[in-house]
């Protein structure tokens, strides 16, 4: 059967295409979506900064959000947001909340098994075969799919991270203030950190992350949160509730495989996640509507993959060249940043939503010597 779209993945990427899709002139068409879990569990967390809440962020439950950002690396920074918030999703809300829209449309077929191929045909559509040995054909693909042979390539770093919901059974958390970054425990090898996103007194989503471009042991996270859980937070006695880990590739490196206009790469695939940070979310909402909007008004001559600007591609390389050849010195960076700046303006500086010259003001602020060094060994990562 021949398909107007076919969505294969359904990940942030492919939920958050839907929701802009069923809001607009194609929410008629006839839509396959291809991912073999049915998405009930809660499997991420994300977050993004925001005046308001996302036309996309989950409706149906209560809103969780942070006015103070904690950054910690030789002194402990409590950066206050001024027009800005800091939300939070669990995966699992925005899943269910899009799928009963999907599962309310009787033109959208979801077929659950893994995808075996994807091709492009010479007719111009794209085909798509699956486990079972089904194939389909649609004249639209919007794939979150990445091809693991570039993404398992041992030069790429990555974020790699373990999380815990844990539930303390003593007031231990001030609810007010998200840790963004705690490098409390850091060493000179790797560029390492705590991030705690704390929901109650007693309850808060606590997680290590290493920038590495091998392998991390489970047992070496599980160790580092255990000994951050206890000694940096006093806690001794808690209930995990919840677990995700993940690994996020950190690198300006192109790993699309669209080979036409008609084949549009999104998610990490597609160039949504901030090489030098691994936020993924509000770029992909960014670049959903911006796919919605050029589809529906017939624009086929547009080019619809995500297109990051050269600046910040530059600058994310700069960064990424000294976590990978001067890791020690990265901490102080982003300290330093924060420290210098107004939050809302390195927050929006982050979201590649500056002009050049905010750009300029903030770059002039941190110290020269490690960019400079950086520059004097430039590689791209």
């Amino acid at each position: 059967m021949n398909y107007d779209i076919i969505v294969s993945g359904l990940g942030c990427a492919g939920f958050s295409f839907m929701y802009y899709l069923l809001d607009s002139p194609l929410k008629d068409k006839n839509i396959l979506i291809i991912d073999a879990s049915d998405k009930k569990e809660n499997d991420r967390t994300w977050c993004y900064w925001a005046s308001n809440p996302l036309e996309s962020h989950p409706k149906n439950t209560p809103l969780v959000s942070w006015k103070s950002l904690f950054v910690k690396d030789k002194a402990p920074l409590f950066n206050q947001l001024n027009t800005l918030n800091y939300y939070h999703i669990k995966s699992s809300d925005f899943y269910l909340e899009i799928a009963e829209m999907i599962n309310n449309k009787p033109n959208i077929t979801w077929v659950k098994e893994n995808i075996t191929s994807i091709v492009a045909q010479d007719n111009g559509s794209i085909q798509v075969e699956t486990s079972s040995n089904q194939t389909f054909e649609g004249q639209t693909l919007i794939n979150s799919i990445p091809d693991l042979s570039k993404l398992e390539n041992k030069k790429i770093l990555k974020q790699i991270f373990l999380g815990w919901k844990i539930k303390s059974n003593t007031d231990s958390f001030a609810p007010e203030h998200a840790t963004l970054m705690d490098f409390s425990n850091r060493n000179s090898d790797t560029v390492n950190f705590f991030y705690v996103l704390p929901y109650s007194k007693t309850e808060a989503l606590i997680e290590y992350t290493e920038y590495s471009n091998s392998e991390i042991k489970n047992d070496k996270m599980v160790s580092e949160l255990k000994k951050y859980i206890q000694v940096n937070l006093g806690i001794d006695d808690y209930e995990i509730t919840f677990e995700e880990s993940g690994s996020i590739p950190m690198s300006t490196q192109n790993f699309s495989r669209s080979t036409q206009s008609n084949w549009i790469d999104v998610g990490t695939v597609g160039g949504c996640t901030k090489p030098s940070t691994g936020y993924t979310f509000y770029t992909v909402q960014k670049h959903s509507k911006m796919i919605v909007e050029a589809l529906s008004s017939q624009n086929k001559s547009q080019n619809l993959n995500w297109k990051r600007s050269s600046r910040f591609n530059f600058y994310d390389n700069i960064l990424l060249n000294i976590a990978v050849k001067w890791p020690n010195r990265l901490p102080e960076i982003f300290q330093e940043m924060f420290a210098k700046n107004p939050t809302d303006q390195i927050l929006k500086f982050l979201n590649e939503e500056t002009t050049f010259w905010e750009e300029l003001k903030v770059l002039s602020s941190l110290s020269y010597g490690i960019f400079i060094k950086s520059l004097l060994n430039y590689e791209r990562h």
